[in-house]
């Protein structure tokens, strides 16, 4: 599914008690097999002509909720070859039933409860539920968005887990609430959103997994690192310094600046080149070209002009000026205000 390269995510309202518009079960099931790289979603059972689907698209992550009706699907060796975003897939029901064989693994997954799969490996299911009626979450991460040793991630494929309580209950308020308010987000929100979405699943399979199989130190130090970046990323419009950084995480100033040390810039330069990115997407939307320049760059941590236009110029190639002028020639100019 290509979506604009406007907005990350994509709304299709889902059936349900509540009265919401759907669409037909046939296209509805061509939607969910392009997401999950299925060769074909077959209708099981007594016709259904009603399903729903609604997408947050995240960079190379994506999480959709969905209702269908009794339905069949498999991932093949040949589909695998032909295609593998080699990724895990998380299901979490929350009506209805699954049955799912992979391997010599079968199980069951009913409501309230998470189901992890390796796109790499075959499998086979079907939406069983003697109500007819299935809604479910599905999310997509890349094998790299998870800082797992990949021994304690592989121990969980085709594995039912009941997250009702702590990280568990987190993640699954989390995927309904991000698909829920899907059309709140922009683009510039979702490397956040994947990486808060990466955490909550790290942090159920760490906790369930046995204790040799935890976070390794490096892996430890990694999942903060994501953690701090998170943090960031949400307060870049806001006057960070070092040491709310550090408190926000009882980290002492030093433990922060070291646990940057050796993965890139030190972390005033990553702040910096974050705010430099919105700056750039800002100046590039028409939505805001009704704003001033040096309003933007105030915006996002940049009060003296004249720097921020030595520091864009710099990374971009181009004065912040001139770059507005060219994108606004290849888009036009536009009034409409900024949400």
């Amino acid at each position: 599914m290509v979506l604009p390269e406007r907005c990350p995510h994509s709304e299709r309202r889902p059936s349900g008690p509540d009265g919401d518009r759907t669409r037909p079960h046939r296209t509805v099931l061509d939607e969910i097999t392009g997401l999950w790289h299925l060769p074909a979603l077959h209708r099981a059972g007594p016709p259904h002509p009603r399903a729903g689907l609604r997408v947050l698209h995240l960079g190379g992550a994506w999480v959709a909720a969905l209702t269908c009706p009794p339905t069949r699907f498999a991932r093949t060796v040949p589909l695998i070859r032909r295609r593998d975003p080699l990724a895990f897939h998380v299901l979490h029901m929350r009506r209805g039933q699954v049955s799912f064989d992979a391997g010599r693994r079968h199980v069951r997954v009913g409501a309230g409860q998470l189901l992890l799969v390796d796109s790499s490996r075959p499998y086979q299911g079907r939406f069983d539920d003697p109500a007819g009626v299935h809604s479910f979450e599905l999310l997509q991460l890349p094998r790299a968005a998870l800082p797992l040793p990949p021994r304690t991630v592989q121990r969980f494929h085709a594995l039912p887990l009941s997250p009702d309580a702590g990280m568990g209950g987190a993640l699954t308020r989390w995927l309904a609430d991000v698909t829920g308010r899907a059309q709140e987000f922009t683009r510039a929100d979702a490397p956040f959103l994947a990486e808060v979405t990466a955490g909550l699943v790290a942090s159920v399979l760490s906790g369930a997994a046995d204790p040799a199989e935890r976070l390794a130190p490096e892996e430890r130090r990694e999942a903060l690192r994501a953690q701090v970046r998170q943090f960031i990323r949400h307060h870049l419009a806001d006057p960070l310094t070092p040491e709310s950084i550090a408190a926000a995480h009882q980290l002492s100033r030093r433990s922060l600046y070291s646990l940057f040390e050796g993965d890139g810039p030190s972390v005033a330069a990553w702040i910096r080149q974050e705010r430099l990115e919105r700056c750039r997407r800002d100046l590039a939307d028409p939505r805001w070209a009704g704003q001033p320049i040096h309003a933007i760059a105030a915006r996002w941590g940049f009060p003296d002009k004249a720097h921020f236009s030595r520091l864009f110029r710099s990374t971009y190639g181009a004065s912040p000026r001139d770059f507005r002028c060219r994108r606004t020639a290849l888009h036009g100019p536009s009034t409409t205000p900024h949400p």
